[in-house]
Parts: structure tokens; sequence; C-alpha cells
């Protein structure tokens, strides 16, 4: 039996390279995925990947950004694939931009995306989770919102956001049987990371060793899910802090 055998599993962002590799990976061990994606083509790509190892999934359009669609897609999970037992926050942007050069609605646009949508993301599914006494939600952090970045303050920012509201809610949690906890995989090779880098530019960081490939991490937020993981509430599990 697999670590999610029976869990039903809503992914933000899921039509990215991230998400089809964790959706493949908690469907392998044995979860239920709704992957939502505001491309829903690229959706119905990673269910078609989860359905090619025996997984179950389906595609939900879904622009996390908006309250209502949250609902919507938390509402067709659980109508297809049982009570929502794990959401997890992929959807994101990174736009390389300097601050001096960052016009207003950028910087709006990628806290909405990065982090609004996390808020919005678990506050309805822990509406859901709290009566039942059970669940998890997992959102995808980074160490830029320890550190820093260089021409991603807008993005940093989000990042650091996601990890002190992951630690505040978690408080609200105690002892409910709800957890909730982020994740930074680090440096990936998936189109997000090489937008604005030249050809050279990439094949020296992967030359180097400094960028992992979208499947690394994947074991980890299939652990991170399961109720393996039930000690771990409010942290943020993260690989690339130093780099």
């Amino acid at each position: 039996m697999g670590l999610l055998e029976g869990k039903s599993i809503a992914m933000t962002g899921g039509g990215g390279g991230l998400g089809r590799c964790y959706g493949v990976a908690m469907a392998r061990a044995g979860a239920s995925v709704a992957v939502a994606d505001i491309d829903l083509a690229a959706a119905e790509a990673t269910v078609a990947a989860i359905r090619s190892v025996g997984g179950r999934a389906i595609a939900v359009h879904t622009d996390v950004t908006q309250a209502a669609q949250f609902e919507r897609l938390l509402d067709r999970t659980e109508a297809e694939l049982g009570p929502l037992d794990v959401l997890v926050n992929i959807a994101g942007m990174f736009p390389r931009r300097a601050l001096v050069d960052m016009e207003e609605a950028e910087w709006d646009a990628v806290i909405s995306l990065n982090l609004k949508s996390v808020y919005l993301g678990a506050r309805a599914a822990i509406r859901r989770m709290l009566p039942r006494g059970r669940g998890v939600v997992l959102s995808t952090a980074s160490g830029t919102g320890i550190r820093g970045q260089p021409k991603g303050s807008a993005y940093s920012a989000s990042k650091a956001g996601i990890i002190g509201f992951t630690r505040a809610v978690s408080l609200e949690l105690k002892d409910s049987g709800v957890r909730i906890n982020c994740f930074g995989p680090g440096a990936t090779d998936t189109p997000l990371w090489r937008v604005g880098k030249t050809e050279d530019e990439i094949k020296r960081l992967l030359a180097a060793g400094f960028v992992y490939q979208p499947d690394d991490f994947s074991n980890v937020v299939v652990f991170l899910a399961a109720d393996l993981s039930a000690p771990l509430n409010g942290e943020f599990i993260s690989r690339d802090l130093h780099r």
C-alpha cells in the first residue's frame, strides 16, 4: 500500500514542471489528484501523465487568485475524488526585474499569484478539513524567501510571506488534526527557472550542479503529504538556503 493510498489531493500549478512530477509521484503513492492550472491544456497533460502510471486524476481550469474559483476547484475535487485530504499550492511566477524597473502592476501580480493564492487556498481547504479533524496544506516556498535574490524582490517577498503565513497558521491549527507546512525544492530546471537566462548560462549552471531536476524533490512532497509526516506542522523544509 502506498503512503497516500486513498487520499484526495488538489494541486495548483499542476500543469508546470514541478506539478507534473509531484502529481505523478503522489498518484504512484496511491492518491487521486485534481490538477488545477489556468492553462487547461497543461493540466490535461499532467492528468494524462498520471493516468499513464495507473493513477486517477481530473483537470480543473482554475484562476487561483479568485476565491470563487478555488471553491469550485475544491467542490469538484470532493465531488469526483472524495473528501479533500491534501492541498498542494504550487502556482507561481518569477519575473526577473530590478526593483527600480518594476511597475506596481507587476509587483501586485506576483504577490497575488504567489502569496494571495496560498491564503485563499489554505483558507478554503482548512475550513473543510477542521470539522473532519484531519488534512494537510503544503505550499511551495523558496530559500530566496530567507536569503533574497537579485532582480527577485517581489518573488522573494512572496516566498518569505508563505513561510511566515505557514508558521502563523500552524499555531492556529495546534491539536486540530490539520497541519500546514511549506517546502523549498531549490533551483530546479523548469521553464520558469529558464526565463531570462541565456543558453550558455543555463548550460553553465547545470554543469556546476547548482540546479536540480523536477523529479528530485518528489519523494519529499509525498512524505509531507502523508500521515507519516504527522509530527511536522509549521515547518519550512528546504535544501537551498545556502546557495
